[in-house]
Parts: structure tokens; C-alpha cells; sequence
């Protein structure tokens, strides 16, 4: 296993997404949401964000939910059981790529690769997930 320390020590600082829901005036809600886990809703002028509190996460974990869901509300990206699926999935898709540029900055990532890291590691020094990393990669590569 690599040794993390000195990535750690020159470490990126890493986006608390309470403290920009907090800037934002986005209230997080820790509530029962078991089968979805987090979501976002409309309410007042930029919408309300919900998290589980039924099964425990990770920080990284958590993060990454708040940090979606946010991107929903500060783009304003809601939708409802009626919306067309296109439509809905393009929503989430804004809210991941809100979340990663905010979290996983492109030059960092990329010098992280370069290093030779794996997702595993870029996402512990990040506080993200590894899945987020890798949605990062794609949507840098495809969008340089």
C-alpha cells in the first residue's frame, strides 16, 4: 500500500459543503429517507436539502450526497414525479457536475493521476467517494 502521508500533509483543501449550504442559506435537514438517502427539494428561494439519518455514512459519503443535492438547489435543477425522465436525468447530471467541479477540481485530479494515485486514494484525499472521482475523470476527459 502507498504511503498517503505526504499527499497528505500538501493536501488540497477540501469544500465543506455544510459550510456552503449554510453560506447559501440552504437548510440540511437530517430526517428518515431510507430508500433515497438524500434529496433536494423546492422550498422558499433555494430549496431545502434532506439527508438520511437511518443508516450511517461515511464523511466522504456524506459529503458527496449534500454536495449533489446543493448543486440542485444553487443552479435551481428541481423536478417532480411527472417530469419527463430526460429531463430529470439531465437535472441530476448538472448536480453531479456542480458537485464534482466544486470538490474534485480538474487540475487536481489530473496532477493526482500524474502522480500515479489511484481513485481509492485521490477520493480519501479528497473527502469524496471513489465513484465520484471516477464520474470526475470522465467529465473532464470528455469535456477538456
Amino acid at each position: 500500500m502507498p504511503n498517503l502521508s505526504p499527499s497528505i500533509t500538501s493536501a488540497p483543501k477540501t469544500t465543506d459543503f455544510y459550510q456552503v449550504a449554510e453560506a447559501a442559506g440552504v437548510p440540511v435537514i437530517h430526517m428518515p429517507l431510507p430508500e433515497v438517502r438524500s434529496l433536494a427539494l423546492a422550498v422558499g428561494s433555494s430549496g431545502v436539502v434532506g439527508l438520511d439519518n437511518t443508516h450511517a455514512m461515511t464523511h466522504a459519503e456524506e459529503q458527496a450526497r449534500l454536495g449533489h443535492e446543493l448543486g440542485h438547489c444553487l443552479y435551481g435543477g428541481f423536478y417532480t414525479r411527472g417530469t419527463p425522465y430526460d429531463v430529470a436525468e439531465r437535472h441530476e447530471v448538472r448536480a453531479d457536475r456542480w458537485y464534482i467541479k466544486r470538490a474534485i477540481p480538474r487540475r487536481t485530479l489530473f496532477r493526482m493521476l500524474r502522480e500515479g494515485r489511484d481513485a481509492w486514494e485521490i477520493a480519501e484525499i479528497l473527502n469524496t467517494t471513489e465513484d465520484y472521482v471516477r464520474r470526475a475523470y470522465y467529465y473532464y476527459k470528455e469535456n477538456p
